[in-house]
């Protein structure tokens, strides 16, 4: 990437200080201020050095009293650099050369060997400074390297966990602003031409300008806007976001007012979180066009599963009614009235079987749709019971049927027509599954804010593999003997319908013996229920 000229950040953003921003972004004004500081600190402390150094020449007449500087020469090279040293160096020559070496108060030196002692120690004294300077200066630029790093795992970790195109290019706006000090607009195409998203807390809006600056960005793939040739006047500069599957959209950056060029490091931190915006921006792509396709596969499968599920269990019914109606007109005086009765009954049967295949068809679109809007009132158990037995009746011709309900069992709050076709629809299983002859127990009562509502049969029960898919939609259970297992909607919409009404529906085995139970748990008080 070419060098663009960016601004110095003339202020912080809420949670970022100056020290966690590189040194080179950081204000003049603070790094001037620093410098004073620095050699402040140097003065006061050459002038602690030098009351050590008269102490100690008055008290013990030591020959090398410039050594008492060099400590200060190599603490002012380790925490401020060379700067700092070599004005400690020389403080150090000049307080020695005026306080210590004789005549004293004065800076003429009349023992040549002291002059010889002075130059050799300000020689040492900046060679060692400078060599101490460059370790605190590598020291320093493997620091800055170890957090660059550090906020660039951050990033790229911060933007993977983000699918969404709009969201993942507003976070990546406000944490470039944090790292650069800069404000950010990110730009993603739309229907046209790019739109602009939300981006940092300090963006502007863009005028005309702006994105057309932008937009050619985008279509050419090189710098637009400040400080390029292409609309120079535009208040940002446009770079491409670039990945394998062309230029995903333009990231927008406003210069400060102390604006100037960034430096090669610099440089390669803006390509860096450029092209990790670019990356996740791909994989974001991709992410959403395999969401897009993983539903447009389930709508396939759904789409034939219900088809498949109309031509083999729709056919059978059809095929009974249509050929019974033909051979009651054509051949219907050959048939005496017993024959006749029989006849229009399993035509009814099979009507009345494929009118529910038809209901659980709407029921489940309606779930689907979110369209079902339970109207719930006090219902009474018995009442229930009775209506759904009453509508299952022939279908149960062959089994026993006892109700067990608990005699002081309240009224429920639910809406009658659901339960019932809850109701129709599990006991329609239970009558599927089960051999003739044998029971079918309904047992209700109340444990602590809910009704408990069972349904047990003596039938092969469900199979392990199947208790976990038993509620699917278009999921049927195995059977040994084959039996028509219908469309396999039946309790996919009896979970729909309970859980609109609050409840809870789960299958499992009886423990006494074979057979499946099916047990329903409706809520007692509505008004909890809803809260």
């Amino acid at each position: 990437m070419t060098e663009h000229r960016m601004p110095a950040a003339n202020r912080n953003e809420p949670g970022v200080t100056a020290t966690d921003l590189p040194r080179e972004l950081r204000p003049l004004r603070e790094r001037a201020g620093a410098r004073l500081l620095a050699l402040a600190v140097t003065t006061l402390l050459i002038g602690v050095a030098l009351a050590v150094g008269m102490f100690l020449e008055h008290q013990l007449r030591l020959p090398n009293i410039l050594l008492v500087f060099l400590p200060v020469v190599l603490f002012a090279a380790a925490r401020y650099g060379l700067l700092a040293a070599s004005w400690a160096s020389v403080l150090s020559v000049l307080a020695t050369s005026y306080f210590l070496a004789p005549p004293t108060l004065s800076f003429a030196v009349s023992d040549p060997s002291n002059i010889w002692a002075l130059l050799i120690f300000l020689a040492v004294a900046i060679v060692t400074s400078g060599l101490a300077a460059q370790a605190r200066s590598r020291a320093a630029a493997a620091d800055r390297h170890s957090r660059m790093v550090e906020a660039l795992y951050e990033f790229s970790s911060t933007l993977g966990a983000i699918s969404d195109g709009d969201a993942l290019s507003r976070e990546a706006a406000q944490r470039i602003e944090a790292l650069l000090q800069s404000p950010v607009v990110m730009l993603l195409p739309g229907d046209d031409s790019l739109r602009p998203v939300v981006g940092s807390l300090s963006a502007t809006p863009l005028n005309e300008m702006e994105l057309r600056a932008a937009s050619r960005c985008r279509e050419t793939g090189l710098p637009a806007g400040h400080g390029t040739g292409t609309d120079p006047g535009a208040r940002y500069l446009f770079l491409p976001l670039e990945a394998g599957r062309g230029t995903l959209g333009v990231i927008g950056l406003a210069p400060q007012r102390q604006a100037r060029s960034l430096n090669a490091e610099r440089n390669r931190l803006l390509d860096t979180l450029i092209r990790l915006v670019a990356i996740n921006l791909e994989r974001a792509e991709l992410a959403h066009e395999i969401r897009q396709s993983e539903i447009l596969s389930a709508t396939e499968n759904l789409r034939a599963a219900l088809l498949t599920s109309i031509s083999h269990d729709f056919r059978t019914p059809l095929a009974s009614i249509l050929g019974n109606v033909s051979s009651l007109r054509e051949y219907g005086h050959l048939y005496d009235e017993r024959t006749r009765q029989e006849t229009l009954a399993a035509t009814e049967e099979e009507t009345r079987r494929l009118s529910l295949f038809v209901d659980n068809l709407l029921h489940m679109t309606r779930i689907d749709a979110a369209a079902l809007r339970p109207t719930m009132e006090p219902v009474d158990l018995s009442d229930l019971i009775g209506s759904a037995l009453q509508r299952v009746e022939k279908r149960l011709a062959g089994q026993r049927v006892r109700t067990v309900l608990d005699p002081d069992l309240p009224m429920v709050p639910l809406d009658f027509v659901l339960a019932e076709h809850v109701l129709v629809n599990v006991l329609e299983n239970a009558a599927k599954f089960s051999p003739a002859g044998t029971e079918i127990t309904i047992t209700a009562k109340a444990e602590h804010r809910e009704v408990v509502l069972q349904i047990e049969d003596e039938g092969p029960g469900i199979p392990a593999a199947d208790l976990s898919r038993i509620f699917d939609r278009f999921h049927r259970a195995s059977v040994a003997d084959h039996r028509p297992a219908g469309v396999g909607l039946g309790l996919s919409v009896c979970k729909g319908f309970v859980e609109a009404m609050g409840g809870r529906i789960v299958a499992g085995n009886r423990t006494s013996g074979p057979g499946a139970v099916i047990t329903i748990r409706l809520p007692l008080a509505l008004a909890e229920n809803r809260e």
